[in-house]
C-alpha cells in the first residue's frame, strides 16, 4: 500500500513541498529533517504570516525513529541556498512517501529510502515578541 504523506498522523494541513529543509541529520537509528515548514490555514498552529514573509511559516522537525536501513544518494550535490538575510536552507521536500514499512523521500539534497516507524513531526512553539517591538 503507497501512501503520500499528507495521509500520515500529524502531518495534515502542511505543505512540505513549499516548506525550507535546513539541515539533514542521521544518527544510528534515526533520521532528523530540521524544516521551516508551511502551515495550511486549516492547521491548528496556523497564524498570519510574520512581517515580511507570504505564508504562515514556523520551525519543526521530522523524526523517523527505529531506523533499520538507510540509503541516500545525491549527496554530493548537496549545496545549500543563501536567502537576502543570509539564512541556509537546502530546498524543499519534493516528495514523502510510504510503501508498507519503508519510506522514499526526495529533495534537492538528494534522496533517501529507509525502513523504519512512521515519522514524527513537531512544530516548534511560535516565537514570542518582545513586548517593545511592533508586529
Amino acid at each position: 500500500m503507497q501512501d503520500n504523506y499528507p495521509s500520515f498522523p500529524g502531518f495534515e494541513n502542511i505543505s512540505l513541498e513549499d516548506s525550507y529543509v535546513l539541515d539533514v541529520v542521521v544518527h544510528p537509528a534515526v533520521l532528523i529533517f530540521k524544516l521551516d515548514v508551511l502551515l495550511l490555514p486549516d492547521h491548528p498552529e496556523h497564524r498570519a504570516p510574520a512581517p515580511g514573509e507570504r505564508a504562515c511559516f514556523r520551525q519543526a522537525t521530522v523524526v523517523f525513529s527505529s531506523v533499520r536501513d538507510l540509503h541516500w544518494t545525491g549527496q554530493s550535490v548537496i549545496k545549500p541556498a543563501i536567502d537576502a538575510s543570509g539564512s541556509a536552507d537546502y530546498g524543499s521536500v519534493d516528495s514523502l512517501t510510504r510503501v508498507d514499512n519503508n519510506y522514499k523521500i526526495l529533495g534537492d539534497w538528494g534522496e533517501i529510502n529507509l525502513q523504519s516507524d512512521a515519522p514524527s513531526l513537531s512544530i516548534h512553539p511560535a516565537p514570542t515578541l518582545d513586548p517593545d517591538e511592533t508586529p
